[in-house]
């Protein structure tokens, strides 16, 4: 489609024909949902957490869209892998899944270097499930935490040191790099009955190529804990795993009581940690997960290594060893 035609449209059509064009536009191949972002009249806009923090619309779901059809390059970056603009969108269009695909890998030794510095090998244990912890279990220092609680817990599960990351930091910014990753992770995970992580985008990631993984949710065991907590939905969490009443349904169990903040289940508000933004922006993912942190009275309790280092609060296995 011609961009003059496209930039006419979007100068002299109100809202109501912006949605009939976004709806019947010819198919465009890999632009299409592109396309129709473009044409959209930016409705996501107060639910996306990156605009909030930058308040330009250089960064806004709709304009982000529109500079990458016209082939920008640094906006698309600017980025959260929350959905929240699917989760407002009446088109279900995800702008980070979208440029994703528009990404030429810049940043790609900065993720690098970052990688190299946080992986921590994990000694050899034979198991059914492989517990596979991903790297920002390991960068906020989880990792421990959550062999102890399953070792409690008795569970049979296995750890290897071929693999710390699944690859998504690659893949988040098109840097090719992380085909390998997947490669290897498949080949890995093939090995063992089923794989569980304590990161919903590892698990994420890991649906996409086929693998059986589940959250690590799914095989711990409720214990008597008592109190009030603020659970926050971690937004893959909620919205890529549909996760949303099971870890509530944990915690009624553990005989906590929930209070839900302003923002919960599918309408989470996200923590700014999620993805590569804290690692290329970090000034603003802060901005957003203070604003979080604000919703939240009690003490937090998440099932994501990233939220739970954003909130300061506890992940689910961290409350559990309170009482193991």
């Amino acid at each position: 489609m011609n961009p003059k035609l496209i930039m006419r449209i979007l100068s002299q059509t109100d809202m109501k024909t912006k949605l009939r064009l976004a709806k019947v536009i010819p198919k465009l191949g890999s632009g299409d949902e592109i396309a129709k972002c473009m044409l959209c009249p930016n409705m996501c806009l107060y639910a996306c957490p990156v605009f909030d923090a930058e308040r330009r619309l250089t960064v806004s779901p709709s304009v982000k869209s529109r500079i990458a059809y016209f082939g920008g390059n640094e906006a698309i970056y600017h980025c959260l892998p929350c959905d929240a603009c699917k989760e407002n969108c009446r088109m279900e269009i995800s702008v980070n899944d979208s440029l994703r695909k528009l990404r030429n890998g810049k940043y790609g030794d900065k993720i690098d270097g970052w990688l190299k510095k946080i992986s921590k090998r994990t000694e050899e244990r034979d198991g059914r499930i492989l517990y596979f912890p991903g790297c920002r279990t390991f960068e906020f220092g989880l990792f421990e935490k959550n062999v102890e609680c399953l070792e409690k817990l008795g569970i049979d599960f296995a750890l290897t040191s071929e693999i710390v990351c699944c690859g998504m930091p690659y893949y988040e910014i098109g840097d090719k790099r992380y085909m390998e990753y997947f490669s290897r992770l498949k080949k890995v995970a093939s090995g063992y009955e089923r794989v569980i992580s304590s990161c919903p985008h590892c698990v994420s990631v890991m649906r996409e190529l086929g693998i059986r993984a589940e959250h690590l949710l799914t095989v711990l065991r409720p214990l008597k804990i008592g109190g009030t907590v603020s659970y926050h939905d971690p937004c893959l969490m909620a919205r890529k795993l549909c996760l949303v009443e099971e870890p509530r349904d944990f915690l009624k169990a553990c005989s906590l009581e929930i209070a839900e903040p302003a923002f919960s289940k599918k309408q989470t508000a996200c923590c700014g940690y999620g993805g590569v933004y804290r690692l290329l922006y970090p000034e603003n993912a802060e901005k957003i997960a203070e604003r979080r942190r604000k919703q939240l009275e009690f003490e937090v309790v998440t099932a994501c290594p990233a939220c739970s280092a954003a909130l300061r609060g506890k992940d689910l296995a961290e409350l559990l060893l309170e009482v193991l």
